[in-house]
């Protein structure tokens, strides 16, 4: 890594191959991304993949008669847009940011350019893709077989690796659409969390007190996507 890759924050910039990121790097354009802003379309062509630097990523599949459920969250391990490392520049999901903070996008024609050319960049970007198809998969088994209350304690547990420090700006209209259910079902879920200790909730913001309290109240969905991270990326989790 030289010097001007060490001020990367996003793992898969800063574990490029030096030789990658010099040919990287100067594609590279900084951005803020505001709160809900959709940096992916559903079924239309992705004009930009971000690499994020901060804040967090949320994609969304539209369920029906107008229900939205989360299918991925993505912070500074990865970048939004991994369908081009499939050589595709467009998915079925879209993708807005949940929590503001920066990123560094490129065009997604010229990261397709870039990965064509050198088949070990694509390697690499690809390892991310593998993880994040991982991450789906376990969110769809979680939302089939536990109850509401350990899916809750996952995802928190999910954003809090992807941020600093312990508390959490979130809605809870943006937690309803998280975990695909009403409302009240998210107040009630965050009363029995708060009631054992395990977080503070305060209007817009979760404050995480027992992160080892919050998994156990997972239950066993929460761990296993997190080690084939580490093993397939080798990004750990805090």
């Amino acid at each position: 890594m030289n010097t001007r890759q060490a001020i990367f924050r996003n793992f898969m910039i800063s574990t490029l191959p030096a030789a990658d990121f010099a040919k990287l790097e100067p594609l590279l354009e900084r951005v803020l991304l505001p709160l809900g802003e959709e940096v992916e379309k559903p079924n239309q062509p992705l004009e930009f993949a971000y690499f994020m630097e901060s804040g967090l990523a949320s994609t969304i599949a539209s369920m029906s008669r107008g229900r939205d459920i989360e299918v991925g969250v993505i912070g500074w391990e990865g970048f939004v847009g991994s369908s081009v490392v499939l050589w595709d520049d467009q998915g079925p999901f879209k993708t807005y940011i949940q929590i503001p903070g920066e990123a560094y996008r490129i065009r997604s024609g010229e990261l397709m350019e870039l990965m064509d050319a050198r088949p070990q960049m694509r390697r690499h970007f690809g390892r991310f893709t593998r993880a994040l198809n991982l991450q789906v998969a376990s969110t769809a088994w979680t939302n089939g077989h536990t109850v509401l209350e350990n899916r809750l304690a996952r995802w928190l547990l999910m954003v809090h690796d992807r941020i600093e420090g312990q508390k959490l700006a979130l809605t809870h209209e943006f937690l309803s659409i998280m975990l695909g259910v009403r409302r009240p079902g998210v107040t009630v879920a965050l009363h029995m969390l708060e009631g054992k200790g395990l977080i503070r909730s305060h209007r817009s913001e979760i404050t995480i007190i027992d992160r080892e309290g919050l998994k156990q109240q997972a239950n066993g969905s929460y761990g296993r996507t997190e080690a084939e991270y580490e093993r397939v990326l080798g990004w750990k989790i805090r």
